[in-house]
């Protein structure tokens, strides 16, 4: 298998790599809803973040990699804008199909042109106008807004796209030359920090009953856990791990522009599993919004690569 993956060329074998890496995501995310019982998502965060850490380390030691970071203003800037994307995006998840929330984290590729083009004045031509307009009504298909069940919640992925967009551009702009390892420890020493101040902050000043019960999983402070929980941790840590070890390497042999339409494989993971493990599965026009989200990020892909090959 490993004499096989070598023999191919370098871009196909990063797209093996990273929708392989991307599927495992969608595999541990599922796992989530295991322990989203017993704690809330800064707890959840800040016990992954543990565990990820030392494996982190381990990585560095074995690839040789540093995962102390060099530039330090625009690395603290993409932290905090990834750090926010993934709080929200996990806060939602027990509360709404894992496929649907996915969807709307997967909305960074058009707030990445609406962002581009505001702020850096890049001309967009009118593919990517009109994959913006297929995404939107893809977006409105998935959240249904006027449907019964719908809350302000379900805005937290949208909310969680655009900063992950945000934390893209800063990647691409002024990151390029920074180690993997150091992008990732940042993240993940920030967020188990980001987890366990907003969880003390809960369990200090705790929400009124009603708040928490609408969402306990995005309010609960402090909890007391047991063995099982650490079990599920580390697995659940060793997946993101291995996850993102894989895509580091992909997006080290293949151009960011070509690897990106990959990166949707995990919608198709995330919600495999979610029906294999939950049987949880989006109604048929969530299904339908989330095939238009991902046709939209496929065409401004495509087109960002007809640009740089121009």
């Amino acid at each position: 298998m490993l004499t096989w993956l070598r023999t191919m060329p370098a871009s196909k074998r990063g797209a093996v790599l990273l929708v392989s890496g991307i599927s495992i995501f969608g595999f541990s995310d599922n796992l989530t809803l295991l322990v989203s019982d017993q704690v809330g998502v800064g707890q959840f965060h800040f016990s992954r973040s543990l565990f990820a850490v030392l494996m982190v380390t381990l990585l560095g030691r074995i690839f040789g990699l540093s995962i102390m970071p060099r530039h330090w203003k625009p690395m603290l800037a993409r932290t905090g804008f990834m750090v926010t994307s993934i709080l929200l995006y996990f806060s939602v998840m027990p509360m709404m199909p894992i496929a649907e929330a996915g969807a709307g984290l997967f909305t960074s590729p058009i707030f990445v042109l609406l962002f581009s083009m505001i702020l850096f004045k890049e001309r967009i031509g009118w593919r990517r106008i009109v994959a913006v307009l297929i995404g939107t009504i893809g977006v409105l298909l998935v959240l249904q807004p006027g449907r019964d069940g719908f809350a302000i919640y379900h805005m937290l992925p949208i909310i969680a796209g655009a900063s992950y967009a945000m934390g893209s551009i800063i990647t691409y702009r002024y990151l390029q030359d920074e180690s993997s390892l150091a992008i990732l420890m940042s993240f993940i020493v920030s967020i188990g920090l980001c987890g366990a101040l907003g969880t003390s902050a809960l369990t200090l000043f705790p929400v009124s009953p009603d708040l928490l019960d609408q969402a306990p999983f995005l309010f609960r402070g402090w909890h007391a856990v047991d063995g099982v929980f650490w079990l599920w941790m580390v697995i659940i840590a060793a997946g993101a791990c291995a996850a993102l070890s894989l895509m580091t390497r992909a997006y080290q042999l293949t151009k960011t522009s070509y690897a990106a339409i990959y990166e949707y494989a995990y919608l198709i993971s995330v919600g495999l599993f979610g029906w294999l493990f939950w049987g949880v599965m989006p109604n048929i026009i969530s299904i339908i919004g989330i095939a238009l989200i991902i046709s939209a990020g496929v065409i401004i892909v495509l087109a960002q690569q007809n640009m740089d090959d121009a």
